[in-house]
């Protein structure tokens, strides 16, 4: 019965779709990401594309699974275990298909990371994080190499569109923190009445110190 289903199930079409749907869900995944870091996004519009920036990204992953367990069963040009999980392995596309899997290693270590990130601090966790561009980078290789649809004048503009909005944004983003400037601050953020109550007593310890000076006199 199960093989029944396997030989049926329209495997091509199933690699086809999750591949390209996977890929746009991550691009949607890093551009949310990019977008509720700019300086001028707060309140609830950043706390929505967060939510949104995670949600996209599991999706990606989910059907990143779907993409690969397909290559494994299609009864046309299937995929073996070791060529799946050991990148630059494959008898087809051996290089698109190694960024493949090497893309898919490090989106899991991304998300992982994000669910440590309490445990593993900011320091850590912004390190992992960032391999979601070398990730995307690797995603949109792999799909222009290995895609049988990238040839298609449609999905090659995707690719060019998607890569430059990327690119677009990050440097955006970059810009805009260099002219905010960095805030810098060593250890918890303090409140703005611990500010005020500190400067009181800067003021008082100022005052006695005059004070004193003054009788020393």
């Amino acid at each position: 019965m199960a093989q029944w289903i396997v030989d049926y199930l329209p495997t091509w079409n199933i690699i086809r779709i999750s591949g390209i749907a996977a890929y746009l869900l991550f691009f949607a995944g890093v551009f949310l990401g990019i977008a509720q870091g700019m300086p001028m996004v707060k309140g609830k519009p950043k706390a929505a594309m967060f939510q949104w920036h995670t949600r996209t990204t599991w999706l990606a992953f989910g059907l990143g699974l779907v993409h690969a367990l397909t290559l494994y069963i299609d009864h046309y040009s299937p995929f073996t275990w070791s060529e799946l999980l050991i990148p630059f392995t494959a008898s087809v596309h051996p290089l698109g298909s190694g960024l493949g899997t090497l893309a898919f290693y490090g989106l899991l270590i991304v998300l992982l990371s994000s669910d440590l990130r309490s445990k593993l601090g900011r320091k850590w966790w912004l390190m992992f994080h960032m391999l979601s561009y070398p990730v995307f980078i690797g995603l949109l290789v792999h799909g222009m190499v290995t895609g049988t649809d990238s040839g298609h004048v449609v999905v090659r503009l995707m690719y060019v569109f998607t890569g430059l909005c990327i690119l677009g944004m990050s440097v955006l983003r970059g810009l805009l923190r260099e002219r905010k400037g960095p805030e810098i601050t060593i250890g918890p953020k303090r409140t703005q009445s611990e500010s005020s109550t500190e400067q009181k007593w800067v003021e008082v310890y100022g005052l006695a110190g005059t004070i004193q000076h003054k009788h020393m006199k």
